[in-house]
C-alpha cells in the first residue's frame, strides 16, 4: 500500500507540471471549449516552428552512420533528467552524465502469465550496463559494445524474463546509438524530430528482445540496429519504452518539447512532462495503450557552457 501511495503521489506531482497551454493544445484533460483567448493564443505563440534552416532532417536505418565534420569545435555534453511512471514495474533505465551515456530497458511482460517476474533482465541489463559505463576509461562509449556487455554479464547472472533495449552516448560531437526492439529515442533540433529510431518488431507486439533463455528465445545483440549522427548544441533526445511511444504521435513529442524548451524547462521538468502526456494519453479508452512509461530528457550542450 505505502509504493501504491507512492506512485499515486508521483503521479499527481507530474500532471500537476503539464501547462494549462500544453493541455489544450493536445486536448488532454482540460475541458473548457472554447479555451480561454488567452490560454490559446499563448499557446500558439510557444509552438511557432524553428526556421527550416535551421532544421537538417535525418532518417535511421540498420548500421547506417551519417558523415560527421572534420572540424574540431568544443566537446559536447549531456544534461539529463528521467520519469517512470509504472504501472507492472517491467521497465529499467540508467543515465550516466559523466559518460554521456543513457540506457533504457522493457522487460517482456509475457512472461508474467508464467510467474516470472517480468521486470527482472530489464533490471538486470540495465544495471550491467551502468556498471561497464562506470568502469569504462576511454570517454565516448560504444553503445553496441556496452550493450554487448550488459547483456553477456545480465544473461550469465541467470536473470529470467526478456527485454528490449536502447543505448544513446554521445562522444565527442556525435549520437551514437544501438537499439534491440521497440524501446527507442528521437532527436529534437529547433523543435523537431531530425532522428528518429525505428520499432523491431517480428509482427504486432512482438518486439525483438534480448534473454538470457538461450538462442531459440533470444534475438541477440547482433539484431541490434546501430549508427551516428552529428550532434549540435541545443539539441534535445529523448530515449524511452514503448509507453511513451506508442502513446504519444512524433507531432506531438515536438510540441511538448518546442513549448518546454520555450518556458526554460529543466530536463527534469521535461520528462516530467512528457512521461504526464504519455500517461494520460495510455488512460484513453480508445486510443490509449496502457503499460508501464519511462522517459529520459537529455539536452546537448557545449562542455564549457
Amino acid at each position: 500500500m505505502e509504493k501504491l501511495q507512492q506512485i499515486q503521489q508521483t503521479l499527481g506531482e507530474i500532471e500537476s507540471r503539464v501547462p494549462a497551454a500544453l493541455r489544450v493544445v493536445l486536448r488532454i484533460g482540460y475541458h473548457l471549449s472554447p479555451a480561454p483567448a488567452d490560454i490559446a493564443s499563448f499557446a500558439a505563440s510557444l509552438l511557432q516552428p524553428a526556421a527550416a534552416e535551421d532544421v537538417v532532417t535525418v532518417t535511421t536505418g540498420a548500421d547506417e552512420e551519417q558523415q560527421l565534420s572534420t572540424a574540431a569545435p568544443p566537446a559536447l555534453s549531456l544534461r539529463y533528467g528521467s520519469c517512470y511512471v509504472p504501472l507492472r514495474d517491467h521497465d529499467a533505465h540508467f543515465g550516466r552524465a559523466d559518460a554521456g551515456v543513457l540506457g533504457v530497458a522493457d522487460g517482456v511482460g509475457a512472461y508474467a502469465r508464467l510467474g516470472v517476474d517480468a521486470g527482472a533482465f530489464a533490471r538486470g541489463l540495465m544495471a550491467s550496463a551502468s556498471a561497464s559505463a562506470l568502469a569504462a576509461v576511454e570517454p565516448g562509449v560504444c553503445p553496441c559494445a556496452l550493450l554487448e556487455a550488459a547483456y553477456t554479464r545480465a544473461a550469465a547472472s541467470g536473470a529470467p524474463g526478456a527485454s528490449t533495449a536502447v543505448i544513446v552516448s554521445l562522444a565527442g560531437r556525435a549520437l551514437r546509438w544501438a537499439y534491440v526492439g521497440n524501446s527507442g529515442f528521437a532527436v529534437l533540433r529547433g523543435g523537431r524530430i531530425v532522428c528518429r529510431s525505428k520499432p523491431q518488431q517480428r509482427s504486432l507486439n512482438s518486439p525483438l528482445r534480448l534473454s538470457g533463455g538461450g538462442p531459440e528465445d533470444s534475438d541477440g545483440v547482433a539484431a541490434a540496429r546501430a549508427g551516428q549522427a552529428a550532434a549540435r548544441d541545443g539539441d534535445v533526445v529523448v530515449v524511452g519504452t514503448d509507453g511513451l511511444f506508442d502513446n504519444v504521435r512524433d507531432e506531438q513529442l515536438e510540441q511538448v518539447v518546442r513549448m518546454g524548451a520555450r518556458l526554460g524547462f529543466s530536463a527534469k521538468n521535461m520528462a516530467d512532462v512528457v512521461a504526464g502526456v504519455a500517461d494520460e494519453a495510455s488512460r484513453r479508452t480508445l486510443m490509449g495503450k496502457p503499460d508501464d512509461i519511462t522517459v529520459l530528457v537529455a539536452f546537448v550542450v557545449d562542455s564549457d557552457s
